[in-house]
């Protein structure tokens, strides 16, 4: 899953731009091949993928080759984060890995301009070079980089691993799940088809109150909620609120329905983290969403065209821009009168 940057951030030299990895990422990588793809002199993206068994190589080379070349790439640094072996360091692990992605990366016209092996991100960290033995550093205090600022600044938190980024969207008790599926079921049977207007009402409402509240949401509104981004209108509506200064609120209300949310419907609020989470660029967090929507509704629209999107690396930019149309048709619908609608949809 690919992460980006908002804006441009200077960094001194080689070692603090290292550094500044798990920031860009949103947690620490460990036994991983980290991507960073220059274009213009800026690191336009930053891809993770777990180290490949041997035989995999190549697969993985492939597999990267679409999404970097469809970003317009011409450089990219290699970064492998693993254990060192016990012949460092005449010997950098996964040698052949690099020396894959080179040739592979090289026959589409993107050259690997450096490639570098690091134990951790923790302070004082040994990194060395693959293409240039007198090539090597340690690495400054992650904590105290111009990056890990700027990440404060908005608002985002770097995990230490990706299984504690995860932790981030465990799901409630299942008996907290069961009682919210019940209370759903019983809405539904008693209640008439949804009004779009009055349901994306009732979502803006939610994410004006999120910053006030105090405590978890009730059962009774997580599961009004849920049914009413069960509207697909309202759900692709909902998407447009990225656009406004409240968008934070937004995404934290849609993790609190992804944890809450009992399946299929927790789909629903899962897409929308995964949407909000990507076009800011944080291709963690949206990866995370994913797989929490994946595993709510096998085979949910919306998830396999963001989860495409995200393996293509589509520009955040572009995300962004269809959060703008899908602004224009939440105003539209908040003006809008009663009309049918499918209710508690599998879309």
């Amino acid at each position: 899953m690919p992460t980006t940057l908002p804006k441009p951030i200077r960094v001194r030299d080689a070692a603090e731009l290292y550094a500044a990895i798990p920031h860009l990422m949103g947690f620490h990588p460990a036994d991983s091949l980290v991507v960073l793809v220059l274009k213009d002199n800026l690191i336009s993206m930053t891809m993770r993928v777990d180290l490949p068994r041997p035989r995999h190589r190549g697969f993985l080379a492939a597999q990267l080759e679409a999404p970097l070349l469809e970003q317009g790439a011409a450089e990219v640094i290699l970064v492998v984060v693993c254990a060192p072996s016990e012949h460092i360091p005449e010997e950098l692990p996964h040698g052949p890995l690099v020396a894959t992605f080179r040739d592979k990366l090289g026959g589409v016209g993107i050259d690997v301009i450096e490639a570098v092996w690091l134990p951790s991100f923790q302070k004082g960290a040994r990194w060395l070079c693959y293409l240039d033995a007198d090539c090597h550093g340690t690495l400054p205090d992650p904590q105290l980089s111009a990056m890990a600022a700027a990440s404060a600044h908005e608002g985002n938190v770097t995990f230490e691993s990706r299984a504690a980024l995860a932790a981030i969207a465990a799901l409630d008790p299942p008996e907290a799940l069961e009682r919210r599926s019940a209370l759903l079921d019983e809405l539904t049977a008693n209640s008439e088809e949804p009004d779009p207007g009055t349901e994306l009402r009732r979502v803006r409402d939610a994410i004006d109150a999120v910053e006030e509240r105090r405590g978890p949401l009730p059962d009774t509104e997580v599961v009004a909620l849920a049914r009413a981004l069960a509207v697909p209108e309202v759900r692709d509506a909902s998407m447009g609120f990225a656009t406004l200064p409240q968008s934070r609120l937004a995404e934290r209300l849609w993790l609190e329905l992804t944890r809450s949310c009992p399946a299929p419907e927790r789909a629903e609020p899962a897409c929308l983290l995964a949407f909000y989470a990507y076009q800011r660029g944080d291709g963690g967090i949206a990866s995370i969403a994913l797989d929490a929507a994946e595993d709510a509704c096998p085979g949910h629209a919306l998830t396999k065209l963001l989860r495409a999107a995200a393996s293509a690396a589509f520009p955040p930019s572009e995300m962004r821009a269809l959060a703008t149309r899908c602004m224009e048709n939440a105003r539209q619908l908040l003006g809008t009168g009663p009309q049918s609608s499918s209710g508690r949809s599998q879309s």
